[in-house]
């Protein structure tokens, strides 16, 4: 991919204040999500249009126990992510609950969390996994 500008110049970042962590609707069901790959995370998904279209959007809640790491990948589209509980790190930047970020496509991060966090995410378009 070629930018004329970086991608990182589209990012939107901003903070809410919902005063602390924001309860989870009920009923939620987690699964280990992409065991070997994402250690320590679970989601529990709201749509995933890629088993439609291989370059459909998703969404859904993503929980990581505290430690988890997943290695970096490339945006090929937009994505949003909504910090819901706990401490939520990208490229070392650590985001609190009420913390929205939208990357722009070609952007590029890695995610993590010390003591475990709660997200909700949406991908415009899958990402494309890097390797470490």
């Amino acid at each position: 991919m070629e930018f004329k500008t970086p991608p990182e110049t589209r990012d939107f970042i901003t903070k809410f204040d919902f005063g602390g962590d924001i309860p989870l609707p009920e009923g939620l069901i987690f699964e280990p999500y992409q065991v070997g790959l994402r250690e320590g995370v679970d989601i529990a998904v709201i749509f995933d249009n890629t088993k439609e279209d291989p370059k459909g959007a998703d969404m859904a809640f993503l929980r990581y126990q505290a430690g988890a790491y997943v290695p970096g990948h490339v945006h090929m589209g937009f994505e949003s992510v909504l910090v819901i509980q706990g401490d939520y790190i990208e490229n070392g930047q650590t985001f609190l609950p009420g913390s929205l970020i939208v990357r722009a496509p070609g952007t590029c991060h890695s995610m993590a969390s010390m003591g475990g966090c709660v997200i909700l995410a949406s991908r415009y378009v899958p990402v494309k996994q890097l390797k470490e």
